[in-house]
């Protein structure tokens, strides 16, 4: 089989050849390397954007995601919602408690759930002021579903240093406005 010669700084090289020396040879781990590389190329990634894809699947799974068919979610959580709407809206709330606390800042709550959200058109939570208005658009959820969403975010929010100053629900939109809590 013929070879090629191919150049890489040096403490890349050297990183490559430990990895390599752990898992067979470097000529093997090298090729296979290259081969994912082209591979994800193909489905039209960069390799940087997979690594990007896969680090969200991570952290999803780190903090309690599952996936689900999206109408089998809008459906339970509609039904759901009409048969026990407290105690969801409690448990919305307190989960986005959790959430908030877990990801600790408004920015980093938003740049996760803008990815998590994959069905949402826009996911964006704007300073107004010293206080935050979040938009969510999502033409295929319910308004149930969005209803208890709408919880999940106050609950964050609550969480983050924020009250609830407005909110609106209804079929594929959410605007919040948040003010910051006093003492």
């Amino acid at each position: 089989m013929q070879r090629k010669l191919l150049a890489a700084r040096l403490d890349l090289a050297e990183k490559i050849s430990e990895i390599a020396a752990r898992r067979g040879t470097l000529y093997d781990y090298v090729n296979d390397v290259l081969e994912q590389v082209i591979r994800i190329e193909s489905m039209g990634l960069s390799l940087r954007e997979m690594h990007d894809e896969v680090r969200v699947f991570k952290s999803a799974k780190d903090v309690g995601f599952i996936l689900l068919p999206e109408a089998l979610v809008m459906g339970l959580a509609e039904k759901a919602y009409k048969d026990d709407r407290g105690s969801l809206e409690a448990l919305f709330f307190e989960n986005g408690q959790w959430y908030g606390k877990y990801y600790g800042d408004v920015e980093r709550f938003e740049e996760v759930l803008r990815t998590y959200l994959w069905s949402t058109s826009e996911f964006e939570i704007k300073k107004s002021g010293k206080g935050r208005v979040l938009t969510c658009l999502g033409s295929s959820f319910s308004v149930g579903y969005l209803k208890l969403l709408g919880f999940f975010f106050e609950g964050a929010m609550d969480t983050l240093g924020f009250k609830t100053a407005s909110k609106d629900v209804a079929k594929g939109i959410i605007r919040i406005s948040f003010q910051p809590k006093v003492g």
